[in-house]
């Protein structure tokens, strides 16, 4: 039986460039770890996106500040999820990009998925300014729990 790589959408929220200085690594981590990776930046609008043709999604969101106010997920990535048909299924690590601290961000993001019906399978919170610090983390996650 030939090997098939499993398929993951990177989806993420790219304000004030946050996420975007974790990505382009995590996205190799997942290749190297035999994963074929889609990367989607959240924007404005939420894209039409077909879960059900990836065996897992990685949602991505940025933390601003302290993460005592506003605390994300951001309003992007709540309409991103709220704008999906059905999560039911659909395995979902989620991370966020802090500027200094994460605050309840994580938790948040992860209540968001479970609400709508996804089930989260890890989480991981990036320090802005030490992007590469624990970076194995996430991408060892979804190689044990992503199947």
């Amino acid at each position: 039986m030939p090997f098939k790589p499993l398929r993951l959408l990177i989806a993420y929220d790219d304000t004030r460039g946050l996420c975007g200085r974790v990505v382009p690594d995590l996205k190799q981590r997942l290749e190297d770890r035999a994963f074929e990776v889609t990367l989607l930046e959240i924007g404005d609008t939420p894209p039409e996106v077909d879960l059900a043709s990836f065996d897992g999604l990685v949602l991505g969101t940025p933390a601003f500040g302290l993460g005592w106010r506003g605390v994300g997920p951001t309003e992007r990535v709540r309409r991103f999820i709220e704008a999906q048909e059905d999560l039911d299924e659909v395995r979902v690590a989620v991370f966020c990009v802090y500027e200094l601290a994460p605050g309840w961000t994580l938790r948040n993001t992860r209540q968001l998925v479970l609400d709508h019906g996804g089930e989260v399978v890890c989480a991981h919170a990036y320090a802005a300014l030490r992007p590469q610090a624990d970076a194995h983390v996430l991408p060892a996650e979804c190689m044990v729990r992503i199947r």
